[in-house]
């Protein structure tokens, strides 16, 4: 009997009722692409970030070095090692930093080498060590007791141009010293769930702030204004529905009124009007979710020049929200039927 009452109260306000399923449709749709959006463009824009370089930088715990750094984070991307040392050139000193130069190179994508990288008789200055030193590309050197040539000369516009980059096993035989002096850490995600990780390791870290907190900034403001935009377009959307559902109170006094008359509790009332709300969200809810994916896809596309992945999840949080918004939506005019006064209704007060 319940089922029937709630079936047939929708049949016969169609006309009505399908104006509040397009607008909780189209609120719908909106969620599902911004929260689609959202999801992607967090990983997608944490990965943009980082190719501008390492946000953590690691040092040893224990020692003057890391013997071998292993951590296997699921938000570590990436990380190289380096081993600085100053060694004597020509008479004069100069810092020197081994590497696996190939990783350092895509950690600072910023890095403008003219040349080459360095093989194991090869080194490669920066462009003031070069200076000071006089050399150019394919000038020999001889640092300590070793030969090398100049395969190339390295400008990044910070404190890495004084230096000399060699390999690791180069600069281990050179200095004498086994192991890295620091590492640096690219970290997508959580970063100080990591840097708690990293320190229960037993190693020491320090965040590169600037990089660091410009990331975390710009996603949060991100993430801000998406949830502005969402809560609105859901605003708007329950604006309708309680329109909706007050006009339907006021157009069924009369058979509210006999019902009650007739021993429907209030429950049992609030209970029909809920379930109504109810399949309006859903069936609001579940084609806007299919229009949102769509949205979303034309917007990674055209604004973000990403493909945007399919989330099972999305579907069901867009479904859940749209059918409590609609519950919510209701519920003063639910309250305004169970007051009505079946004595003063039957009347025709």
């Amino acid at each position: 009997m319940f089922t029937r009452l709630v079936t047939k109260s929708l049949r016969v306000r169609r006309e009505r009722l399908l104006i509040s399923i397009i607008a909780v449709m189209l609120g719908a749709a909106m969620v599902t692409s911004l929260m689609t959006i959202s999801l992607d463009i967090r990983e997608q824009m944490g990965k943009e970030l980082r190719s501008y370089g390492a946000n953590l930088v690691v040092l040893p715990g224990e020692g003057e070095y890391i013997n071998q750094f292993n951590a296997t984070h699921n938000s570590i991307i990436g990380s190289v090692s380096f081993l600085y040392f100053k060694a004597g050139v020509n008479a004069k000193k100069i810092d020197f930093a081994g590497a696996d130069l190939e990783a350092a190179r895509k950690m600072n994508p910023w890095w403008h080498i003219e040349g080459a990288l360095p093989g194991q008789q090869e080194l490669l200055p920066g462009i003031n060590a070069a200076k000071k030193l006089g050399l150019k590309i394919g000038d020999p050197l001889i640092v300590g007791e070793k030969s090398f040539k100049v395969s190339g000369i390295l400008d990044t516009g910070t404190s890495d141009d004084n230096r000399i980059f060699i390999t690791m096993e180069a600069a281990e035989q050179i200095s004498d010293r086994s192991g890295a002096t620091l590492v640096q850490v690219s970290v997508l995600g959580d970063i100080d769930e990591v840097i708690r990780y990293l320190e229960n390791e037993g190693y020491k870290v320090k965040k590169i702030r600037q990089v660091a907190q410009s990331e975390k900034a710009l996603l949060d403001k991100t993430q801000l204004l998406i949830s502005l935009v969402a809560f609105f377009v859901l605003s708007a959307s329950s604006l309708t529905l309680f329109s909706t559902m007050v006009t339907s109170v006021l157009e069924r006094s009369r058979e509210i009124g006999l019902m009650k008359a007739l021993g429907c509790g209030n429950g049992r009332l609030a209970a029909m009007f809920l379930a109504e709300a109810g399949a309006m969200g859903a069936a609001g809810g579940i084609p806007g979710y299919f229009v949102g994916l769509l949205l979303s896809q034309f917007i990674g596309i055209e604004i973000f020049d990403m493909q945007v992945s399919i989330k099972p999840e999305v579907f069901v949080l867009t479904v859940l929200i749209s059918v409590l918004v609609a519950a919510v939506s209701s519920l003063l005019p639910i309250r305004r039927a169970i007051s009505i006064d079946p004595v003063i209704i039957l009347r025709g007060e």
